[in-house]
């Protein structure tokens, strides 16, 4: 009986682990300056895997710095390793709750974020060991 619980116990452990993740970190900055409120999203490249494995994002706070966080319902710490597909894009904090109103005009975007970004050509390899640290340096003329 003791085999069988230890055997249980054992068993719950490592299915509760979820899949394994390196910790991944980064700054943002736009000519030299930190980008806050930032939304960094790593989406995996599967190159027509049978299974993908999830999204991982973080958000930059004022020193312009982040931590992904797997995206679903794991909510993991970290990222899969694997190749990703880095798009960044601005979150505006004080984002009116209605923008369908009439007459709403948006907070103007307080950074020039590179086409490249906004659009996901940004790569970064997440190896199978860290943590590994992925800075985004852009300068007016990116």
């Amino acid at each position: 009986m003791r085999r069988l619980l230890l055997l249980l116990l054992l068993f719950s452990f490592f299915v509760g682990c979820g899949p394994k993740t390196v910790v991944v970190t980064g700054r943002v900055t736009f000519d030299g300056e930190p980008g806050k409120d930032i939304n960094v999203l790593f989406q995996p490249i599967t190159g027509g895997a049978a299974t993908v494995p999830p999204a991982a994002a973080g958000l930059t706070d004022a020193e312009g710095k982040y931590r992904l966080r797997l995206l679903g319902e794991q909510k993991k710490s970290g990222a899969i390793p694997g190749e990703y597909a880095v798009s960044l894009s601005w979150i505006d904090p004080n984002q009116d709750p209605l923008p369908e109103r009439e007459g709403y005009v948006p907070n103007p975007v307080p950074y020039k974020v590179p086409e490249k970004a906004l659009m996901g050509q940004l790569r970064f390899t997440v190896p199978p060991s860290g943590p590994v640290t992925a800075d985004w340096a852009f300068t007016g003329e990116d």
